[in-house]
């Protein structure tokens, strides 16, 4: 390390903040829960920031929080961090295991918290931060979502969707976010893309009839299933190569018997897109390919959608400034730059929204969502990672023509609640 970075306030921190971070990131590690379970994890992390003097709110989307530095009206950053595990396999057993790093984002954004707050830096530039543990990205355990949704404590399958939905974004200027990746040989990525999808519950009627003495009598569910499945296959190649539309459906009950003409079949797919134009219009081709098939051949169909994620745009002006702050550690040789991703994740609606980005990290071994996956280089994912966070924000807030906004934001949300999560009108 160089004399003058030795010297440097953000250095400085960081080392002496070495060991925390990686020690608070190993108690959530060894946290997991499941979406809107993260009741242990919201109590390590409310418990750091209060020992730190800085306000927490609970309960945010149920089991999320938020915490807030700085003065209000001024330049509004994000640090945005999921906070659940996934459930993984293992022999006969199944249990919930943070194979997706979750745990490194929520203590390295803590610890960008409380750094920024030690330093002054919001302070100092008239500027405000915000750390935000938002629960339940995982796209999983639909029973016990929509039970929460029933009870009327969540609305939304995810934590930023109901955040979005109940206006914890409304004052929010930007938003900051990082996940680990699976790039060997590389230290980060900046400027990836990650794709939306929709999912897709089709239930085909037909009619019941003897398949051997009166099979004509009978609809058979199954032949509107089938005849859907090559449309949609012909459907697919009215789309671009760049538009990334990708559609898998499979048959998940086909009731009856050898002797008996299927009466109802379940068919479900997720629907994924590049590009949010391209999703909701395979969207749209996917329901008529269902409707059509079925009245071809005399029945009937019901399409249920469950809101996925918007696909992911990110600010490449932020962008630019974190790919900036990345080259002061390392060559540029160790970045990659714009991966097209087929992954999905809740960000993605916030950047819809507003200016925002996730840049990638690696540390890893193993793969990710499985029971293989391991942290094993703590400094890049936790202190470097820290690192660009921080020198991004401290340039963002102390430089005013690095403070994009989207002007039309409440345009948009409306657009979102209305056409993306269908939200009930009061």
């Amino acid at each position: 390390m160089s004399a003058e970075k030795q010297k440097d306030p953000i250095s400085q921190a960081l080392r002496a903040e070495k060991e925390n971070i990686i020690t608070l990131g190993t108690r959530l590690f060894q946290c997991p829960e499941p979406g809107f379970q993260e009741v242990e994890s919201g109590k390590i992390l409310a418990s750091f920031l209060l020992q730190e003097n800085i306000k927490v709110e609970k309960g945010i989307a149920f089991t999320g929080l938020k915490a807030s530095i700085g003065k209000e009206g001024g330049y509004h950053i994000v640090l945005a961090a999921d906070m659940d595990a996934l459930y993984v396999n293992q022999g006969t057993g199944r249990y919930p295991f943070h194979s997706c790093g979750h745990s490194i984002q929520t203590s390295v954004m803590a610890y960008v918290l409380k750094i920024l707050k030690d330093l002054q830096i919001p302070e100092k530039t008239g500027g405000k931060v915000s750390f935000l543990a938002t629960p339940a990205e995982e796209f999983i355990d639909f029973d016990y979502r929509n039970q929460l949704i029933k009870e009327g404590k969540i609305r939304y399958y995810s934590g930023k969707q109901n955040m979005i939905a109940d206006g914890v974004f409304d004052d929010a200027d930007c938003v900051i976010s990082m996940h680990i990746n699976g790039e060997t040989g590389t230290l980060f990525d900046v400027g990836s893309t990650l794709a939306g999808f929709l999912a897709k519950k089709v239930t085909f009627h037909g009619k019941a009839s003897h398949s051997g003495a009166a099979p004509h009598l009978g609809r058979n569910a199954l032949h509107a299933a089938s005849l859907c499945m090559n449309a949609i296959a012909f459907m697919k190649d009215q789309f671009a190569r760049e538009d990334g539309v990708s559609i898998h459906p499979v048959l998940t009950s086909s009731g009856g018997s050898v002797n008996v003409i299927p009466e109802e079949v379940v068919m479900e797919t997720y629907i994924r897109a590049n590009t949010l134009e391209a999703l909701l219009e395979a969207s749209g081709k996917f329901d008529d390919c269902v409707i059509y098939s079925a009245k071809a051949l005399g029945m009937t169909c019901t399409v249920e959608d469950k809101t996925g994620y918007m696909p992911l745009k990110q600010s490449d002006e932020i962008n630019q400034v974190i790919y900036e702050n990345m080259r002061k550690i390392c060559p540029d040789e160790k970045i990659v730059k714009g991966v097209i991703s087929g992954a999905s994740g809740d960000i993605g609606d916030l950047g819809y929204l507003l200016p925002c980005v996730q840049f990638g990290f690696s540390g890893m071994k193993g793969r990710i969502h499985s029971s293989e996956f391991e942290i094993v280089d703590e400094e890049n994912a936790y202190l470097y990672t820290a690192e660009v966070v921080l020198r991004t924000v401290k340039d963002i807030l102390e430089d005013p023509k690095k403070q994009v906004r989207r002007k039309d934001y409440a345009q948009r949300k409306q657009f979102y609640l209305d056409n993306w999560l269908h939200a009930e009108k009061s």
